[in-house]
Order: structure tokens, then sequence, then C-alpha cells
């Protein structure tokens, strides 16, 4: 476990990045928040 914190910590990091990027490529809040949701449980 201790080696998915890093990991884990970077991914939360990058959130509000990855949405903005995803809001750019749909041009919908609600369907970039699930497009960033399954990359998230994709990594």
């Amino acid at each position: 476990m201790a080696v998915e914190e890093p990991l884990r910590s970077h991914l939360l990091a990058a959130v509000p990045h990855l949405r903005a990027f995803a809001i750019s490529l749909t041009n919908n809040p609600d369907r970039a928040d699930d497009l960033v949701q399954d990359s998230l449980v994709r990594a």
C-alpha cells in the first residue's frame, strides 16, 4: 500500500488540470467529470 500513496497524491493533485482539459474536450462539465473519473479508475 505504501507504493500506492505517492501515485494517489500525484493523481489527486492533477485532478483540477485533468478536469479543465476534459471540459475543453467535451464543453460539458458533467461529461468532463465522468471522463476524469473513468480515467482515474483506469489509472
